[in-house]
């Protein structure tokens, strides 16, 4: 286990699921909401707390109410923070986040009233006792003082840095590093088309520094110190539920590995594997864990509009109703609300085309296809639980 230094902004979170992308000037309904720690230094500090590691941040923060949220959901997440240098005037930093269903997308639009960290706070941390100090290029202002100070008292500690966006003067700093990682969102800005070019490039500011670069979909290209640019293909994935904080998942195995003495080329594969584990689940919770395959409940081809597919799910309290309506296809609990019994207890369920209802066999509700409610009978207007389904290319029916 290592003790690790993280430095930079600690944001709260505020995530909304939708069922897809808002076109402008539509209103949309989320189907979630969720608060929780967010900003790249303290995802990636989260990983490595799960991966073994004592984590501690330095960042700043409010005075507001927000902000003990924040520091609660740090605390939660193993985060030390006793290195947090408090503002009275300013507000928490938040990122509004609409994570699409459709293909897990993520659109964050960030609000900042903060100052960031300052240099004469950071001074007064006794980085020696750190194993490993990672930076956020951010904070142009106090970075460069307080990467000098990491350079000139630091012995063996290595040092990273996390070049995500272009800033002015960053690229003065790199050779401070041990570790350069670089996104596509850089290279762009900087004018190059790919890795390679970047990497090529950085090598003659930093001779002596490791540089990974990840390009999405494309994998990552690296170059360990004075060595050659090789490239690493992404992990494939089944489906992908939720790509934020991939990349910060992708930087603290990257981490870990180094930590634990791999060499750059295996370091960046265990990083590469688990940023796509990441992205097949929502959030950061239990990533260590394996995932099992989803199972299909059925496909479309044995679903018609004349009659109920009655398909059993273990991660369900019952039985799950399937039905076409148009040439949608409708699920539900196979639980009746009126005496919490499956519509087809007592016999099949009936289905009449023309109505567009599904008749319950204990006591003759009717149900409307298209939405669930009771239209008729002994629970009128009460409602069949909705299942939340997901269709893949080959007609494959998932729970969603």
């Amino acid at each position: 286990m290592a003790k690790i230094l993280g430095i930079g902004n600690a944001i709260l979170d505020v995530i909304l699921t939708t069922a897809h992308y808002p076109r402008e000037d539509e209103e949309l309904r989320a189907s979630e909401r969720q608060f929780q720690v967010g900003g790249n230094v303290c995802n990636s500090l989260y990983v490595l707390s799960q991966l073994g590691h004592d984590t501690t941040i330095a960042t700043t923060i409010a005075s507001d109410d927000a902000s003990k949220q924040l520091l609660n959901g740090l605390k939660a997440r193993q985060i030390q923070t006793e290195h947090t240098q408090r503002f009275i005037q300013g507000q928490t930093p938040t990122s509004y986040v609409i994570l699409n269903q459709e293909n897990g997308s993520r659109t964050i639009t960030h609000f900042r009233d903060l100052p960031e960290l300052s240099f004469d706070f950071f001074a007064k941390i006794e980085i020696e006792e750190y194993d490993w100090l990672h930076f956020e290029g951010r904070n142009l202002e106090h970075l460069p003082g307080m990467m000098n100070i990491a350079k000139t008292f630091l012995t063996h500690q290595p040092i990273s840095l996390e070049v995500e966006k272009a800033r002015d003067g960053i690229e003065q700093l790199f050779p401070q590093a041990n570790l350069l990682i670089f996104s596509h969102h850089y290279a762009g800005q900087k004018g190059y088309k790919d890795a390679t070019s970047l990497l090529k490039d950085i090598k003659t500011q930093a001779p002596n520094s490791h540089l990974v670069c990840a390009w999405g979909k494309d994998g990552a290209w690296f170059c360990p110190a004075g060595g050659n640019i090789s490239h690493q293909s992404i992990h494939e994935i089944p489906q992908t539920i939720d790509t934020l904080g991939a990349g910060d998942t992708f930087n603290a195995a990257l981490i870990d590995a180094l930590i634990q003495k791999q060499d750059l080329a295996t370091a960046v594969d265990t990083a590469s594997k688990l940023a796509a584990r990441k992205c097949q689940q929502f959030g950061f919770d239990n990533l260590l864990t394996e995932i099992k395959e989803k199972q299909p409940l059925a496909n479309v081809n044995q679903v018609n509009n004349s009659k109920v597919l009655i398909v059993p799910c273990a991660d369900l309290p019952h039985s799950v109703i399937l039905i076409k309506h148009e040439d949608q296809v409708k699920a539900y609990q196979n639980n009746c609300p009126h005496q919490d019994v499956p519509l087809n207890e007592a016999y099949k369920v009936d289905v009449n085309p023309f109505e567009k209802t599904m008749k319950c066999s204990v006591h003759d509700a009717f149900f409307s296809i298209e939405d669930g409610v009771c239209i008729e009978g002994p629970c009128i207007n009460d409602e069949l639980e909705i299942v939340a389904i997901e269709i893949d290319d080959k007609g494959d029916i998932y729970l969603a």
